[in-house]
């Protein structure tokens, strides 16, 4: 068990957080390493990756290293109680290499840690920035068209506790966040997380509060002498649905017009001669040709010949434009 001792100023300070970036990563935190995560988190998985962008993998690594969870520096520590994805990963970027050298040291030896951990630990910065990319790429891929519906409910949840501290005291809101969590008279909160012991005092910080609608089955602790700690805890409702992903509109088609999105999308799959491509698409040779000259034009495709045929391939250029625009599911 670990116990949070809190004083006077510590419960004057305990406040919310909205974190997208705490929501990427139990989104994309899988059960099976991970045991706080639950039923939401899956469903949406099963939706989500199917656009997970392939320059997403760095951070999908880090985050499913270890069932420990991830480094202490993965909880971006700001002032802003409402905050965007880029200021989190910035003040990951800004952490000391004393701080990164700690907290990856919390997995074990050299020799103990994890592919993806030991990986960062050598790339030092540049792997941090590669990290952030990594979460930025899958945070407009995938988290981005759920993010506001996930925000509300996560609002509205901090609306509802807030209304508890406000009529029984926030030993009771406290109290209230999970079975796992025991508010007692003498002022500390007792967290059941598995084998975990230790006593901490807050040390006037307080205690950020992380609502968190993909934790599901327990809690997620953050606490330390020299910083403020951290709980993440469930939506209030566990009844609570999914959000709904509204029909999502073709973005590549609307730059491109359908037929030459088809026609890009076609040339990604394999690179193709004019009349392949034709063939696959159900159109004319002079039809294809038309479409491939206007995406050479735009620096989309690139064609090169090949004895008496020529073969378009994909450029850099259309390769980021198809992963900032994933193709969307196919209505049954």
């Amino acid at each position: 068990m670990i116990t949070l001792g809190f004083g006077v100023a510590d419960l004057a300070r305990t406040r919310f957080v909205v974190s997208p970036l705490d929501h990427l990563m139990t989104g994309a935190a899988r059960l099976g390493v991970h045991a706080c995560v639950g039923p939401r988190s899956e469903r949406w998985w099963r939706d989500a990756r199917r656009h997970v962008p392939h320059r997403a993998g760095p951070f999908l690594d880090l985050v499913n290293a270890s069932g420990m969870g991830v480094p202490n520096f993965m909880a971006a520590d700001l002032d802003a109680v409402r905050r965007q994805l880029t200021d989190e990963l910035d003040a990951i970027l800004a952490i000391t290499r004393q701080t990164f050298e700690q907290d990856l040291a919390m997995f074990g030896t050299e020799a103990e840690l994890p592919t993806a951990l030991a990986r960062l630990r050598d790339d030092g910065t540049q792997g941090l920035r590669q990290v952030g990319d990594a979460a930025w790429a899958l945070f407009r891929s995938c988290l981005a068209p759920d993010w506001p519906e996930i925000r509300r409910l996560v609002e509205a949840d901090i609306a509802d506790r807030a209304r508890t501290a406000a009529r029984s005291g926030i030993g009771a809101m406290l109290d209230s966040l999970h079975p796992q969590a025991t508010w007692r008279d003498e002022g500390v909160l007792e967290c059941t997380l598995g084998d975990a012991e230790g006593t901490f005092q807050l040390g006037g910080r307080g205690l950020e509060l992380r609502p968190n609608y993909f934790v599901q089955q327990g809690l997620g602790l953050l606490a330390g002498h020299d910083r403020q700690s951290v709980l993440v805890h469930p939506v209030g409702s566990p009844a609570a649905e999914p959000p709904s992903r509204p029909p999502a509109a073709d973005g590549l088609a609307t730059v491109l017009g359908p037929a030459r999105a088809r026609v890009l999308r076609t040339v990604a799959g394999s690179p193709c001669s004019t009349t392949e491509l034709a063939h696959r698409l159900g159109v004319t040779p002079p039809s294809a040709s038309a479409h491939a000259v206007a995406l050479r034009a735009a620096g989309l495709i690139a064609t090169r010949r090949e004895g008496k045929q020529v073969r378009h391939t994909l450029t850099d250029v259309g390769h980021d434009l198809l992963v900032d625009n994933p193709q969307p599911p196919q209505r049954a």
